[in-house]
Formats: structure tokens, C-alpha cells, sequence
């Protein structure tokens, strides 16, 4: 994954970027969701945070992660459902996101994803085998090497296709 500002292969990542639109209508998309307790490191804090993963089969090759807080001040972020995918098996990415496995000198059982910004880094600790279930069932919906074909024209880039 890039750099949201040097985008490549077509995939945005960071906070508030959408990756772009879609290319034909279809069938309501299937929504999937999966929200997580993660730990989250910044600087020398570390703070549980609930992170929600949600998966639009209409925006195939997208995640959308968000961080419900009080304040709402912390905008989603859009990663590559591949990016996640590689990341739990081996380190991935480069620029504003990055994704490591579980690994005996962190945590056997956490994924770390590493988040960039212009206000700083988090790295968060996730739980890697509810999220590799999850990630899963994305692929059962909509296949690896298949997102092409369920992308959705209907959609403006920048808007959601969010189920109601």
C-alpha cells in the first residue's frame, strides 16, 4: 500500500481516503463487519480502542476501518482487504500502512498494523484470528482475483455505498 497522496495500483490508504469509485451496478452489496478491542500504541501510550472493520462487496478490494471515540475526531481509514490478508502471514505494505504477523517478539496471537499520518503513528495490536475469519468470509463473497468484476458505477467516489 502507498502513500494516500501517491496512490499505486489504484488502491488509496489513510485517513478519510476512499479507494476509488466503483464500475457497475448490481445487486445490494453484502455488508460485513467485524469490531475488535485493539491496543493502541502512540508515543508511550498504550490504550484499548475498538476498531470496526467493515467490508462492502460493492468496494471490493477495500476496508474501511473506523474508530468509534467520543469525540469523533479520528477519520477512517480505507486499507487494501489484500494488504490485511498478506500482512497475517507475512509483513506487507509500505508508506501510510503497513501490516505485520503475529510473531514470538510481539504477540503470537496479534496482528500489528501500522498506521502513518500527517498527525503522527499508531500501531495497532489486533487480534488475529477473529480478523483472519473475517477476511474469510470477505473472500467467500467475493473471491480473490473477482473485484474487478463487483465493482459498482453506481457509486461516486467519495460517497458511501453503507447499507441503510
Amino acid at each position: 500500500m502507498h502513500d494516500p497522496q501517491t496512490p499505486s495500483g489504484g488502491t488509496r490508504s489513510g485517513p478519510g481516503q476512499r479507494p476509488p469509485g466503483g464500475a457497475r451496478p448490481g445487486p445490494r452489496p453484502a455488508f460485513h463487519h467485524l469490531t475488535v478491542t485493539a491496543l493502541v500504541v502512540t508515543g508511550s501510550d498504550a490504550i484499548p480502542l475498538d476498531v470496526r472493520f467493515d467490508y462492502d462487496a460493492g468496494e471490493p478490494r477495500a476496508v474501511r476501518m473506523t474508530f468509534p471515540v467520543d469525540a469523533g475526531s479520528v477519520p477512517p481509514w480505507f486499507v487494501s482487504r489484500g494488504l490485511l490478508h498478506t500482512g497475517l502471514r507475512s509483513p506487507a505494505g509500505e508508506g501510510a500502512v503497513r501490516v505485520r504477523p503475529p510473531c514470538r517478539c510481539h504477540s503470537t496471537t496479534m496482528l500489528r498494523v501500522i498506521l502513518r499520518g500527517a498527525g503522527g503513528a499508531a500501531v495497532l495490536y489486533v487480534p488475529a484470528a477473529p480478523l483472519r475469519t473475517w477476511l474469510e468470509a470477505t473472500f467467500a463473497v467475493v473471491p480473490a482475483g473477482e473485484e474487478a468484476s463487483r465493482l459498482r458505477l453506481d457509486v461516486v467516489p467519495g460517497q458511501s455505498a453503507r447499507a441503510p
